[in-house]
């Protein structure tokens, strides 16, 4: 009986699944939605899923948003769903993707990840570029493995080399206001990181007197 009630649910979730993840495509993905969502890093039993890691408010973004949702509402029918990510609310997404130019297309397939690298040259056909990209174009990319989910201290972790890197600027340059609207977020990050730390270490003492 429990069984055939796991089956039932089993054949339920894929059925509506991907129902679920198509009424979310046209919704900008997040640092706290896009893991859950695209399963990138984590199965990817939600489709095959092109990104555009964008700044909303940058010209050739602009330009090609139109092209971009045409095209989503096409590919929607294979499984493939188009969606953002704005890298200025989304730092995390931008460093775990090591995102240094924009816009910058990925594509992510089978546990794999591949650079769209074509010229998005204003007047030119931005759907049929992509299409081809998403359809076929991406075999001829080498294939990368996709960056795991960072851990919360890693990202405070790399957060406060920036800011120190933020710091030793100022200095060098006599910024002392510059210096010391640096040094406040870096002492707070420093303190957030000592107790999560702080937390970390207690509960592994604690798991091993139990």
């Amino acid at each position: 009986m429990r069984a055939a009630c796991l089956a039932s649910l089993t054949v339920l979730a894929a059925c509506f699944l991907p129902a679920m993840v198509a009424g979310q495509r046209r919704r900008q993905l997040t640092d706290e939605t896009f893991e859950h969502l695209t399963q990138a890093a984590t199965g990817q039993t939600t489709g095959v899923w092109m990104v555009n890691f964008c700044s909303p408010s940058g010209k050739v973004c602009k330009e090609l948003a139109p092209a971009w949702e045409d095209l989503g509402k096409e590919l929607l029918q294979e499984q493939l769903f188009l969606s953002t990510v704005d890298v200025h609310n989304n730092q995390q997404l931008r460093q775990r993707f090591s995102i240094q130019s924009l816009p910058t297309i990925l594509l992510f397939r089978d546990r794999k990840m591949y650079r769209f690298d074509g010229k998005l040259i204003p007047g030119s056909d931005y759907k049929a570029l992509l299409r081809a990209f998403a359809q076929e174009g991406y075999t001829s990319q080498t294939p990368e493995e996709v960056p795991p989910v960072p851990s919360p201290f890693a990202w405070l972790l790399k957060a406060a080399e920036q800011k120190v890197a933020t710091v030793r600027a100022a200095a060098a340059q006599g910024d002392l206001q510059g210096l010391a609207l640096a040094v406040l977020p870096v002492l707070l990050v420093c303190l957030l990181a000592m107790l999560l730390m702080g937390v970390n270490l207690s509960r592994s003492s604690k798991s091993k007197r139990d």
